[in-house]
């Protein structure tokens, strides 16, 4: 079977608000990724109505509805379809206009099974008993309970031996059921050609633009059930079983039908248990509309049932209907031995080194933590999912930072010291009052701040930060007298170089002037006398 339940890794924030609600723990954490166990989920679908992110959904198989349109196939609408869909009987229309020959209330399966189980229970001559219409109750039973499996009326559910029933008497065409339960996907495996919840075929009408409201209504095929429309509501198995209320017990949710479970023994014999996975019955399935509140669903099953008395056609007569619909529960329970001192490990790993810091807050989503020691164990979970232990790791971290820290750390509240780190212990070592001082310093806004030790100077570049719920404060006290000096001999430094340069010019200036003046001297006389060269070279030449 391809997975049921999917993660859509990207959506999960890790939240563990699925693995805290449910009621068998089918959720793997591991390595940053989260996951439905298939072996362990009993399909119940709780995960996916209370993620807040959306990111647990369910197989949708519309896709696989395209091979069946348009070629004859046989329709098993549940009872609660009727709850969900404004106009049903054009529905109905809708699905025979894509091709269904024939299309029937899967709770005429159900007045079957109800005709079963009083055969049955008669038999057991008082015993207690078990219903099995809904798949989450055998699921659970057969993976954790197994010593309830003599409790279970041992037949199929009403959509099987609805499915069963229609290939038998139309003719053995492909079954396709409608209903509002996930669960279904699951129990139909072997019976039912294609299982679609009642958000999958609202999804189909929507994608394909299909006005409902443009069909006229038409009405299922006979034959009718007796009585078992009203299977989906609380106490609607028992009403076709004309039992009474002194021995009858509706118990709804897995975790009152655990309850149920853990304490079987004590309930005494005599006892019909009419168990389903959904508080208000499947009317209230994962797969069924939310925006109606259970008395509204309830209302319409009703109001659609005293409607449907009204068709003409046949009844149906289970003392006719030649169909096996056993079937066996077998255990699966897994059996798991875990070493006292693996589990104890785990737990000292977590910082539950003794009992009392054991909390059992069951923040991480189990109810105690020796259970998520063992989930650390088998791979289900990771110690970090342990608030208690991560803020254990998170505060040894700060607080290693702090205690190494390499500069002066100070915590204070109303001017009194609270905390000093050990760099700062030392550095203040028998210079205790100080510190009163430089928090005054602090307080008042002074940053950097310059102290003088021993006659040694220090310059301290001040950061402050409040503690939450005005607990203190945190000043950090970063030396930064090195820093200063070499920022002052560098000052001191560009000052004596200006200096130097501007005396250096100056020199300069002045030996230039004085090689001017000297030049300029050189070359009057050399023009004088090259003047007097000149005129001397005119008369030897006047001569010759």
């Amino acid at each position: 079977m391809d997975k049921l339940i999917i993660t859509q890794e990207i959506n999960c924030q890790y939240c563990y608000k699925c693995l805290r609600n449910c009621p068998v723990k089918a959720i793997r954490f591991n390595k940053g990724k989260s996951s439905v166990i298939d072996d362990d989920c009993v399909y119940c679908g709780t995960c996916i109505e209370i993620c807040p992110q959306h990111a647990r959904v369910y197989r949708t198989d519309i896709e696989d509805f395209s091979k069946y349109i348009d070629r004859p196939f046989l329709v098993s609408i549940a009872p609660s379809f009727f709850a969900h869909f404004d106009q049903p009987f054009k529905v109905i229309t809708l699905l025979r206009k894509l091709g269904a020959t024939y299309i029937q209330e899967t709770s005429l399966g159900a007045d079957i099974v109800s005709f079963h189980y009083k055969n049955y229970v008669n038999l057991r001559k008082g015993k207690t008993s078990i219903s099995t219409a809904c798949p989450v109750v055998y699921e659970l039973v057969e993976k954790y309970y197994p010593e309830v499996i003599p409790y279970l009326l041992p037949f199929l559910s009403p959509m099987n031996v609805h499915a069963l029933y229609m290939k038998k008497y139309f003719g053995d065409f492909p079954v396709i059921y409608l209903g509002p339960c996930v669960a279904k996907k699951k129990d139909g495996e072997n019976y039912v050609d294609l299982i679609l919840t009642f958000e999958e075929l609202d999804n189909f009408i929507k994608k394909n633009n299909i006005d409902v409201d443009s069909f006229e209504e038409s009405f299922p095929n006979a034959p009718f059930p007796k009585r078992a429309r009203i299977y989906p509501i609380s106490g609607g198995i028992n009403s076709t079983l004309d039992g009474n209320w002194e021995n009858h017990l509706v118990v709804e949710g897995v975790d009152n039908i655990i309850k149920i479970f853990e304490n079987i023994h004590t309930y005494g014999e005599g006892f019909f248990i009419e168990a389903s996975a959904c508080f208000g019955g499947c009317i209230n399935g994962p797969a069924i509309r939310k925006d109606l509140t259970l008395l509204e669903k309830r209302r319409r099953i009703i109001s659609y049932t005293e409607r449907m008395k009204s068709l003409e056609g046949e009844v149906i007569n289970c003392e006719n209907v030649d169909l096996n619909i056993r079937r066996r529960f077998e255990p699966q329970k897994k059996v798991i031995d875990i070493p006292e001192e693996k589990i104890k490990a785990v737990l000292r790993e977590m910082g539950k080194d003794n009992p009392k810091k054991e909390l059992n807050c069951g923040a991480c989503g189990y109810a105690t933590c020796r259970d998520k020691a063992i989930a650390v164990i088998l791979g289900k979970a990771e110690k970090e999912m342990c608030i208690t232990y991560l803020l254990d790791k998170v505060s040894s971290v700060s607080n290693a930072i702090i205690e190494n820290f390499p500069s002066i750390v100070i915590i204070y509240k109303d001017n009194n010291l609270l905390y000093l780190n050990p760099f700062g212990e030392k550095f203040f070592e028998d210079k205790s009052p100080l510190l009163d001082y430089i928090i005054e310093e602090i307080e008042s806004g002074k940053n950097p701040l310059e102290i003088s030790i021993d006659d040694k100077r220090y310059i301290f570049f001040i950061k402050t930060f409040a503690l939450p719920d005005q607990s203190g404060k945190v000043a950090l006290l970063i030396d930064i007298t090195g820093e200063k000096e070499k920022e002052e001999e560098l000052n001191l430094l560009r000052k004596e170089s200006m200096e130097k340069i501007e005396e250096v010019i100056n020199r300069q200036m002045l030996l230039a002037q004085e090689i001017a003046s000297l030049l300029g001297e050189s070359i009057a006389e050399t023009k004088s006398y090259f003047a007097k060269f000149k005129e001397f070279l005119k008369k030897e030449n006047a001569d010759l």
